[in-house]
């Protein structure tokens, strides 16, 4: 250890504390508007090039290449050259500038992505560089300067060599505090507010004022070439500080630590986020929670870290081994709560009153990734600090150092990301991920540990011993993952808990079911199990259960049987997600030409094998293609024309599937129609306010003038069928191509006999419609308004309010019934029985609306019985 004084010549010229202070502030807020643009663009981005795992890793691998390029670009740039405030300015003013232009540059890539697709059709991994290649020449100005801010801002605030740990880790906690700002209210107050566009002019009008002001500071001071500023004269009455020169090998193995730290912290962070999206749900604000957690985590371990760095105690290498140790052990730790917690949950859930409290659900959120991430994040933000004092002995050279450490633990934290979602979670799982990042904090321990020539033989013989110890007990004294109850969804089903003891609980949640299969996907962890009392086999994907082979079947069923009865003659059809293949399977029961299902995550498709006994097998039909991409991208790229689209994603209110809902998606569906094709959409009436369910008819309306609905399973679900052309249902051409056997099979899954029981589940049609819907907002990518608002209403119950309404609004079928009989005896025996249909399915307002209609056209006394039978109301269902 060579231990020498640090003379004046070690320093440099720096600002007062009031203009140290306020590029601090400044700093702040460019943390805030950094991570604003890095979820807006992201958001951006994924809309043209999907929302699957690999389009969104290429995404953030692009954005986090841009910050290692230009902190290591202007590390070096600012100890040479330039004025480090001016610089700084200049910096956020680009930024500022670019992002006004990066909504249209953003538009300008669509139709060159399409050309290239069409032009060349790519193979996936060609296809996936051109996309990175796009993404780059996109992203690369902004991120470069951004990166570019804390090795600039370090070179002018750093006072003193021995407090350069301090200073650079005290800028970096305060940029990691503005990123929790930016994270927090962007996902919880302006995109709900003001939506994409105008909170990403927000964010430019922020960096351009804080850039102009900067820059007009700094000429008012007279700021210093940071080349040719003189440095401060030391005082020769107060005693010097010291520093520590390092050997080149320690300083190697110190940043070769810091980029596998960087590598676990992402890792950790995709493993961590995958396992409480199964806690916590997939909806915006989820993810809002988990990222503010871990920002939180980081910004005060960097903060707390930064202090103690002033302390030749923590200024060691040792302090590096002793990080990563802790890192390790509280991650290894925090694992055994896993099982703890969706009972937990649910317990607080209850007792807070969660289900009707929106600040008590988020504190519970936050609450609980606080547990997760919380331990070792804070150890994980220490290490920043830390290594820059480790490495930067001279303050003339600040900006390289922090520069060089920043750009190398960022670049281990972009294979971190890319290896955890690509590689290590599909095929490890999410636990041996965790038990790999733990290995790893622990190697690097014992590995920086031996080289650190301030621990003692002693401590270095102890962490030799230690280290093969708790390798050996990770992946042989950890936890088991218990998929079941893991994946029981409690921020879905925890208010339809009753009985919440914990006997209760552990039956409802995995007592009761035998696991079938279970995935932990690119995109989304997959369960498949079957109910031990009747024969209902579930498949969920992140907890939320998305079809079944009993409750779901009506929908599943007719979402695909009903589109193609009505249509003349369909022969190409797509359907959007898979799912249990039921939907596909009655489409393929029809004699269509070609049917291509759209489906995001590959596990599904294993999983839709489970359901061979009522799906048709329809992986064995010739006509069936199954494409594993994101539909959005898919319809975005494909030239193909199809005469029945058929959407059946997740809930809308989950993150991804929620831009399956927008206005903009169902603009590119009806560019994708043949002339009259029809486009079906599946919409959920549970857990959703009835303006929210009014904003998405509205919605489906501004882009298909003429829209027939059915309501699937009572209160619980519709599917709206559109098309540019006027839509009628005409019965007797329904009724002949019923009468095919493999219809009547399909049609049999769901006790659907005849015309009169299918036409029963007509619920409402275009005239009434407009009327219902009203005026309003409509669901856009830019205000993402059912996104945001739906999860507020999760655990409503709103069926009954969105049925009374839509019931109180309809007029029957009778204005779009045709060619339902002959003569006027065949239509008033038509309607009659279709009266008695929805008498059986005690629908009495229709029924009496029927036989109405039948009387009026001529007397008949079975249609005099019907109209005079009181009908009760049913009371509403709570099934879901």
């Amino acid at each position: 250890m060579n231990q020498q004084p640090l003379t004046a010549s070690a320093d440099s010229p720096t600002p007062a504390p009031r203009l140290r202070t306020l590029a601090i502030a400044c700093f702040f807020l460019s943390g805030a508007t950094g991570l604003l643009y890095q979820v807006i663009w992201t958001r951006m981005l994924i809309l043209i090039f999907g929302s699957t795992t690999f389009a969104i890793s290429t995404v953030l691998t692009a954005f986090m290449a841009g910050l290692a390029l230009g902190s290591f670009t202007f590390g070096r740039l600012i100890d040479r050259r330039g004025k480090p405030f001016m610089t700084y300015g200049l910096l956020e003013l680009g930024i500022g500038a670019y992002a006004l232009l990066a909504p249209t540059l953003f538009d300008s890539l669509v139709p060159l992505y399409r050309e290239v697709w069409l032009r060349f059709e790519p193979s996936f991994f060609a296809f996936s560089l051109l996309r990175f290649a796009l993404l780059s020449a996109i992203l690369i100005v902004p991120t470069f300067l951004m990166g570019g801010t804390l090795p600039v801002l370090s070179r002018y605030c750093v006072r003193r060599a021995d407090l350069v740990g301090c200073d650079a880790g005290t800028l970096y906690a305060t940029n990691t505090f503005g990123a929790v700002l930016g994270t927090f209210f962007t996902g919880f107050v302006l995109l709900s507010t003001l939506g994409l566009r105008t909170t990403t002019l927000l964010a430019a009008a922020t960096n351009l004022t804080l850039g102009l002001a900067v820059v007009l500071l700094s000429r008012a001071t007279r700021e210093t070439s940071a080349a040719s500023a003189q440095p401060a004269p030391a005082s020769p009455s107060v005693p010097q500080p010291s520093t520590i020169n390092h050997q080149p090998s320690t300083i190697f193995v110190v940043l070769f630590c810091f980029a596998a730290s960087g590598f676990a912290a992402m890792a950790y962070e995709v493993a961590w986020t995958r396992t409480l999206s199964l806690l916590l749900g997939s909806s915006t604000y989820a993810f809002t929670t988990m990222l503010t957690t871990f920002l939180i985590g980081l910004s005060v371990g960097s903060f707390v870290f930064a202090r103690l760095a002033t302390s030749a105690r923590f200024q060691g290498v040792g302090m590096l081994a002793y990080l990563q140790l802790a890192i390790g052990i509280l991650a290894f730790l925090t694992t055994f709560l896993f099982a703890k917690l969706p009972y937990t949950y649910t317990v607080l859930f209850k007792r807070w009153g969660a289900h009707a409290n929106e600040t008590a659900l988020m504190a519970l959120n936050f609450a609980i990734a606080g547990v997760i991430m919380l331990p070792a994040t804070l150890f994980l933000g220490g290490m920043f600090p830390v290594v820059v004092r480790i490495c930067a002995t001279n303050v003339v050279r600040v900006g390289k150092f922090v520069g060089d450490a920043y750009s190398i633990n960022t670049v281990g934290a972009i294979l971190g990301s890319f290896c955890a979602g690509w590689l290590l979670i599909p095929t490890l799982g999410i636990l041996k991920t965790l038990f790999l990042c733990v290995a790893i904090n622990l190697i690097l321990a014992l590995v920086v540990g031996l080289v650190a020539r301030d621990l003692t033989l002693g401590m270095k013989g102890v962490l030799c011993v230690m280290t093969p110890v708790l390798l050996y007990l990770v992946p042989h004294a950890g936890p088991d993952w218990n998929a079941l109850l893991m994946t029981s969804g409690m921020y879905k089903y925890a208010s339809e808990i009753e009985d919440y003891s914990r006997d209760a609980f552990y039956k409802y949640t995995e007592g009761d079911y035998d696991l079938l299969y279970y995935k932990e996907g690119i995109t989304a962890t997959v369960t498949l199990a079957k109910e031990k009392a009747r024969d209902n086999i579930w498949l969920a994907t992140n907890g939320k259960i998305d079809a079944s082979s009993h409750a779901d079947m009506p929908t599943q069923v007719l979402s695909g049987e009903i589109p193609l009865l009505l249509m003349d003659n369909p022969q190409d059809a797509l359907v959007v997600g898979l799912a249990s293949g039921v939907t596909v399977g009655s489409v393929l029961q029809h004699p269509v030409k070609s049917l291509t299902a759209v489906e995001i995550e590959p596990a599904i498709a294993v999983a839709c094998t489970y359901f061979g006994h009522v799906n048709f097998r329809p992986w064995e039909d010739p006509r069936f293609k199954l494409v594993a991409n994101d539909a959005r991208n898919y319809l975005l790229v494909t030239p193909q024309q199809f005469d029945i689209i058929i959407s059946e994603p997740s809930n809308p209110w989950m993150t991804g599937a929620s831009s399956l809902f927008t206005q903009e998606f169902f603009k590119l569906g009806r560019s994708r129609l043949k002339p009259n094709g029809l486009f079906t959409q599946w919409l959920q009436l549970y857990g959703m306010a009835p303006p929210n369910v009014q904003a998405l008819l509205r919605t489906f309306l501004s882009v298909f003038p003429h829209v027939l609905i059915f309501e699937t399973i009572e209160q619980t679900d519709l599917i709206l069928i559109g098309s540019e052309r006027e839509l009628t249902i005409d019965a007797a051409r329904i009724a002949d191509r019923m009468k095919a056997p493999k219809v009547q099979a399909s049609l049999a899954r769901v006790q659907v006999a005849d015309v009169f029981q299918l036409l029963t589940y007509f619920k409402i049609g275009t005239k009434e419609l407009v009327t219902y819907a009203g005026q309003g907002l409509l669901n856009t990518d830019d205000n993402e308004l059912i996104e945001l608002q739906a999860p507020k209403n999760l655990h409503a119950n709103t069926r009954a309010a969105n049925d009374r309404l839509l019931a109180a609004a309809t007029a029957g079928i009778l204005p779009y019934l045709r060619n339902y009989g002959q003569t006027d005896a065949e239509r008033a025996a038509f309607l009659a029985k279709l009266a008695e249909a929805n008498l059986a399915k005690a629908k009495g307002p229709e029924a009496a609306r029927l036989a109405k209609a039948s009387l009026a056209i001529r007397e008949n006394p079975e249609a005099r019985k019907v109209l005079a039978t009181p009908v009760e109301p049913a009371d509403p269902a709570n099934d879901e």
